[in-house]
């Protein structure tokens, strides 16, 4: 808690506002605290991990991770109420991009997800497509997040040019920062793969920088903690976005 009160104060984050947040996140199930003398130690939960680790894998993956050719195609009942949005809620949890009227795509044939879908009344259609139609990707409803890919690539390029003379602990704000604005776009984009996403997607762009600059912050960065980052761990920070 101390290493997060040090590192937010960095940020100009008041400790009361770190302590309810931590406070909040231990109540409602997605850390676990545990009390070392005068010291108090955070970890994930099980349950947290379990919504923690796909949103990670999401956010640090590799620019080629849609390169798949085939997608499927649910379509569902478009009723109101409860039943509507228990299958919106089930179309996220498993990663796919919902349209208008019920109908969702994914980006991968996986059996798993098609026996999900089924068992909730969807229609599956497995297809192959190359390009999308213009009034689906009008439906995709992207235009204000392409702006923001947009703007976060220009705030990028400044931090670019001095990462050189960030100490350590300017070098994990900033690092901190990073995904923390990176991670919002990258949840939001729609789980296409990069053939069927608009011409000149901006999204691709920042995530090279965001990439770029991530890879420029990470070892110094690093050498802010007060014990030298794990050799395990560090190869484990230097795969992301690869």
């Amino acid at each position: 808690m101390s290493d997060l009160q040090y590192l937010l104060g960095a940020m100009q984050v008041e400790s009361g506002a770190l302590r309810t947040a931590m406070s909040r996140l231990a109540k409602e199930g997605w850390v676990i605290r545990e009390k070392r003398g005068r010291h108090s130690f955070y970890k994930l939960s099980k349950a947290g991990e379990k919504t923690f680790v796909p949103a990670a894998e999401k956010i640090y993956r590799g620019p080629d991770a849609h390169s798949a050719q085939e997608l499927i195609i649910a379509v569902g009942p478009d009723e109101l109420g409860k039943a509507r949005e228990k299958q919106s809620g089930l179309l996220e949890a498993l990663g796919g991009t919902r349209l208008r009227n019920g109908v969702a795509l994914f980006a991968q044939i996986d059996r798993q997800i098609e026996a999900q879908l089924a068992k909730s009344e969807f229609l599956i259609l497995p297809a192959k497509i190359d390009t999308l139609p213009d009034w689906v990707s009008e439906q995709l409803g992207i235009e204000d997040l392409a702006k923001e890919f947009e703007a976060l690539s220009m705030r990028i390029k400044p931090l670019q040019e001095h990462v050189s003379k960030f100490n350590a602990l300017q070098a994990m704000v900033v690092r901190t920062l990073l995904i923390h604005d990176w991670r919002r776009l990258a949840l939001r984009q729609p789980d296409l793969p990069n053939h069927l996403l608009p011409s000149n997607w901006p999204g691709q762009a920042c995530h090279e920088r965001v990439r770029s600059l991530y890879r420029d912050l990470l070892q110094q960065s690093e050498n802010w903690w007060n014990t030298p980052t794990p050799e395990g761990a560090l190869a484990t920070l230097k795969r992301r976005f690869s």
